[in-house]
């Protein structure tokens, strides 16, 4: 059965609004959820980006949807081709989305109305929030936000250590329901694509779009403070849920670590970490700072080397990796995995 927007769930009540998803790899079984999830919250136009893929049988047979096909453009430039192809329809709002990112069933709804309570304006966007995403909890929960810290080394910031030190552990990084946080719409400095909910027209008048030089990894934090330094307001928005149906790499689901891990690729290590460094790059403000940070984070990459490396040959592989990583990063060089 196809499916026609109901028009007391959109234009009438909130304005109309596109979802943006960027897909890549054989995930079809997350992006038939996330559809069926829009299709249940009569999102009235959605746009799926296939980064290197091709759509699948059985996916939600949706009226309102723009496919494209492209090659494997990264999150950067996949993100970048759905939200041009977006700023083309008329439509109020856009919602950015990943491939594994399940809006709960009052998500939409509860995003718009806060927009509308906070002014609706276009200079205003809201961040979904994401439970599985530690820095989000710790801005719930302690009104600071670990991703962007200024004087950043790579990874490392020793004044993240007290939000983020338990998850490192293998522990709970926050306690307490969301819900009872005391910063439940905290002001960010940057967000993530994944639950991004913004005015199309506010985001066509400062022009900016994701850097597909990024590729992958920091492109969305990169994009998202720009438009933060060219005046747009983000907001973390507790009430809004948004499941990530797939963990993140980065969370360890093993001794080993996932920097150490043979099961995590090298290109991916690589990717994360370049970019770490280029896009901290334009945000010191302390060369001690920045040293003690580099201290940190080379004491820290020593004791996972020692006590948290799978083997020895994947040790040497990866400190060569992250050698040339961190060589590319500090020069702001986007040199490509395997050059």
């Amino acid at each position: 059965m196809r499916h026609d927007p109901n028009p007391t769930q959109s234009s009438a009540a909130r304005g109309t609004l596109c979802a943006i998803i960027v897909t890549y790899d054989e995930r079809h079984e997350y992006l038939a959820r996330v559809l069926g999830r829009l299709v249940e919250c009569h999102v009235d136009q959605i746009v799926v980006v296939y980064n290197g893929n091709q759509p699948a049988d059985g996916l939600p047979d949706v009226v309102n949807i723009s496919i494209i096909n492209a090659q494997n453009l990264g999150s950067a430039g996949g993100f970048r081709a759905g939200i041009e192809a977006a700023l083309r329809l008329d439509v109020d709002y856009l919602l950015l989305l990943d491939d594994d990112n399940l809006p709960a069933t009052d998500c939409i709804e509860r995003l718009c109305t806060t927009h509308a309570l906070l002014g609706g304006g276009p200079s205003l966007a809201l961040q979904a929030f994401r439970p599985a995403q530690p820095w989000q909890c710790a801005v719930l929960h302690y009104g600071v936000a670990p991703i962007g810290r200024r004087n950043t080394y790579g990874w490392f910031n020793l004044a993240n250590e007290r939000y983020l030190l338990g998850r490192q552990l293998g522990l709970r990084a926050t306690k307490g329901s969301p819900l009872d946080a005391p910063f439940k719409l905290a002001r960010i400095e940057l967000a993530a694509y994944g639950g991004l909910f913004l005015r199309r027209d506010g985001l066509l008048a400062l022009g900016e779009l994701p850097d597909p030089r990024y590729f992958c990894y920091y492109d969305d934090f990169e994009f998202s403070s720009r438009l933060v330094r060219r005046g747009l307001s983000i907001r973390l928005c507790a009430d809004a849920v948004i499941e990530d149906m797939e963990a993140s790499w980065h969370v360890p689901a093993e001794r080993v670590h996932p920097v150490f891990s043979p099961g995590v690729s090298d290109q991916r290590v690589y990717l994360d970490l370049r970019n770490a460094f280029i896009f901290y790059r334009t945000r010191q403000t302390s060369r001690a700072l920045y040293a003690l940070n580099g201290l940190g984070f080379w004491l820290g990459l020593a004791y996972l080397a020692l006590f948290r490396s799978a083997d020895v040959r994947t040790t040497r592989r990866r400190l060569a990796l992250i050698l040339r990583a961190v060589r590319s990063g500090t020069r702001g060089q986007f040199i490509a995995y395997g050059k």
